[in-house]
């Protein structure tokens, strides 16, 4: 049950004899033995790092956002996540350094680029890569057009097989343009959702949603594909998830692949070997197999070391001066050198208590590449880039809050009504009381931001973040070279 592990990191795998929920119950019952085992006191106060790989993603999005009993969480940390999730990360590209899947070309604030992902199947596996998209896809063009959203378009049997999802990630979709499409024979029929606040507010979701019941053969979706396809304003991924190897293989077959020859098509199968030998083939290149043996286990451990960095720098901004500002500082001065090991720890231990925290850091370190990437920086330049414009400060700040909305929006935080808005604007110090009860004030849009506790604007934290960039970037070199040591 437990896979190989370190010092700092165990890993529990929900596996054995028995169903889902038998497996992942041993596994949460392993994981309190662990943690009843260890002292941090007795490890310098190092908490240990229990990652939990479990195979029902409900369970692993609902330990993300709740917190561990006093006794447990001041021990361990937790990181609860499925075999589906470590392949999404590899699949998309996320980690730092990979090639982007998604976004192939950089999605600058100047072009009409978008990211389109196509999912087939209901399964764990369409929804983890609903999840991760949504989490990254964010790009400064959005900002200047707020019709050119990311796009996830997902395509099930029957339009009900949705309903955990959309209960599910329900402060995600009530804020987000989305639709239905059932398709019948020749005929679609179409609904269409707006933001639940559109009208009185500003879009500040960058992310739409398609949910539609069909089938990957029926002629209507088959046009559709293709014409998406010829759009050279949009980035289209097809991902085949069914839990049955032979239907993805089928369904991919069947499309009209050389309609289709740029378009990357992802089959979810136990066993590679006949897509790689239909890969021989010049026609079946864009066929790309994954979900084969064993996740890569250390993936997360890697992005937590990352986000680690994030918090330090989060942690050690502050609000410049009056001398500061008169000598022409910004608004916020940012950490530029790397921290010891033991600040970087610290600022973990004594800022970062709660697992939606942790997580929060995490979904940040999973946006370097994108940001990165929209910047035009190639991974081989973060070891020597030293400052980002404030022309590109400015457009990546927006970026950035977007970003932070869909995350929080994930993790089961819903705006404030506009009555509780008013409330805080009468007491700004309703704001943490209601962040208590999942109800954040800062989402919406970025031009509508307001001021914190303190009288400043909320966004200064927005653009201080990016202006780190080039410390988080430069933290992935040293991070790189610390595991070639090892």
């Amino acid at each position: 049950m437990i896979a190989d592990s370190d010092k700092l990191n165990i890993y529990i795998c929900s596996d054995g004899e028995g169903g889902s929920s038998e497996a992942d119950n041993r596994a949460i019952k392993e994981f309190y033995r662990v943690a009843g085992e260890y002292d941090a006191a007795g490890n310098n106060g190092t908490r240990l790092r229990v990652h939990l790989i479990l195979k029902n993603q409900s369970l692993v999005n609902i330990l993300r956002r709740l917190p561990l009993e006093e006794g447990v969480a001041k021990n361990v940390e937790l990181y609860a996540y499925t075999k589906e999730d470590l392949w999404s990360m590899e699949l998309l590209g996320i980690k730092p350094g990979a090639k982007p899947l998604l976004d192939r070309v950089p999605i600058t604030a100047e072009c009409n680029m978008r990211v389109h992902l196509v999912l087939f199947g209901v399964t764990g596996q369409a929804e983890s890569l609903a999840i991760h998209a949504a989490l990254t896809a964010h790009f400064p063009n959005y900002c200047r057009d707020n019709r050119l959203r990311t796009r996830i378009t997902w395509v099930g049997d029957c339009i009900d097989d949705f309903s955990r999802f959309r209960q599910q990630y329900r402060n995600l979709l009530e804020n987000s343009y989305r639709r239905t499409v059932v398709i019948d024979a020749e005929d679609a029929e179409t609904t269409l959702f707006t933001p639940k606040y559109a009208g009185e507010r500003r879009d500040f979701v960058d992310v739409e949603w398609e949910f539609v019941q069909g089938k990957s053969y029926d002629n209507i979706l088959q046009y559709k594909l293709c014409k998406w396809a010829d759009d050279k304003e949009q980035l289209l991924t097809v991902a085949f998830c069914y839990d049955d190897d032979s239907r993805n293989i089928s369904e991919a077959l069947a499309l009209p692949l050389k309609n289709l020859h740029s378009v990357p098509l992802l089959l979810r199968v136990n066993r590679d070997v006949s897509i790689n030998f239909l890969r021989q083939s010049g026609s079946f290149k864009q066929l790309t197999p994954f979900g084969m043996g064993d996740a890569k286990f250390n993936h997360m451990a890697e992005f937590i070391n990352l986000a680690q960095y994030v918090n330090y720098a989060y942690c050690n901004m502050r609000s410049t001066s009056q001398s500061e500002k008169e000598s022409g500082a910004t608004d916020m001065i940012v950490a530029t050198e790397l921290p010891t090991h033991e600040e970087l720890q610290s600022s973990w231990n004594r800022y970062v208590t709660t697992t939606a925290k942790r997580w929060s850091n995490i979904y940040n370190a999973f946006t370097l590449n994108a940001k990165m990437h929209s910047l035009g920086h190639p991974v081989e330049t973060w070891n020597t880039l030293f400052a980002i414009s404030d022309t590109a400060v400015e457009a990546m700040a927006e970026v950035e809050h977007n970003r932070w909305s869909v995350e929080e929006l994930i993790l089961g935080f819903a705006p404030t009504t506009s009555e509780e808005h008013k409330a805080i604007m009468d007491n700004i110090e309703l704001r943490g009381s209601m962040k208590a009860e999942f109800k954040h004030d800062d989402l919406r849009n970025y031009s509508e931001l307001g001021t914190d506790d303190t009288g400043l604007p909320v966004s200064r934290y927005d653009a201080a973040i990016i202006r780190t960039l080039p410390l988080i970037a430069y933290s992935y070199s040293v991070l790189k070279g610390d595991d070639n040591e090892r």
